[in-house]
């Protein structure tokens, strides 16, 4: 029995051009760490470290240590010098990258009908940033954070998509076996993962030959399931 529904985000809840995005997102970056290290420079190794951090999970070690541990080892730079230029910069720069984001209103309408319907909600997007940044990127898709039970981030939590670690951690954190979560979203690869531990997926997109999944169609077909009670 499915009692928590947890949600993805880009390409998901909101709609993207993740290359456009991504470019845009090192550009406003970058600079704010000039006084540090060149912003080529940072952009790559920003890159780098989390391609570590993501593919070679530490033991014990929560996301951002990870990636810390890296970035400090290439650079020679350390958290406390750096963690409060990205502070600033969730705070003050991020936001506005809010213009090359489009809200994907059956995506809000799915949310909302879980909520009236009894599921547990909670985000299920890769925990490659802070927590600040993540409940901003929840307000674009015109939700408000304080609905879901859990919210990953890089400060809480110990692996990344599509590592199964992910996923029994998100099921932990909600008090809640595996088989009675449903994983939401549009990688056929990092959120049908969730598959490998026992979840149930609902795959947002067009079939893709050789993906294996428990559910598939638009967001709006989940909507319609969780109104009937189907799921």
């Amino acid at each position: 029995m499915i009692k928590a529904i947890l949600f993805d985000l880009d390409g998901t809840l909101t709609l993207m051009d993740q290359e456009e995005f991504m470019k845009n997102y090192i550009g406003l970056l970058a600079p704010r760490f000039k006084q540090y290290i060149f912003p080529d420079k940072f952009a790559k190794q920003l890159n780098r470290s989390t391609e570590v951090m993501i593919k070679q999970p530490q033991e014990g070690k929560t996301n951002l240590q990870t990636f810390f541990a890296d970035f400090t080892k290439a650079t020679g730079l350390t958290y406390h010098t750096l963690w409060p230029v990205f502070e600033a910069f969730y705070t003050t720069d991020f936001p506005a990258l809010r213009l090359l984001v489009k809200l994907n209103p059956h995506g809000k309408e799915a949310v909302e009908t879980a909520l009236q319907k009894g599921y547990t909600v909670a985000i299920a997007a890769n925990p490659v940033m802070p927590l600040l940044a993540i409940e901003e990127r929840i307000r674009w898709a015109e939700l408000s954070p304080q609905i879901f039970s859990v919210i990953p981030s890089i400060e809480s939590f110990h692996y990344c998509k599509p590592h199964t670690g992910f996923y029994a951690e998100l099921a932990e954190n909600l008090g809640l076996q595996p088989s009675e979560c449903l994983m939401v979203g549009n990688h056929p690869v990092e959120d049908v993962a969730a598959q490998e531990i026992g979840m149930q997926t609902f795959y947002v997109g067009e079939p893709v030959e050789g993906i294996q999944t428990t559910y598939q169609g638009d967001i709006s077909d989940l909507t319609g399931k969780i109104r009937e009670g189907s799921l």
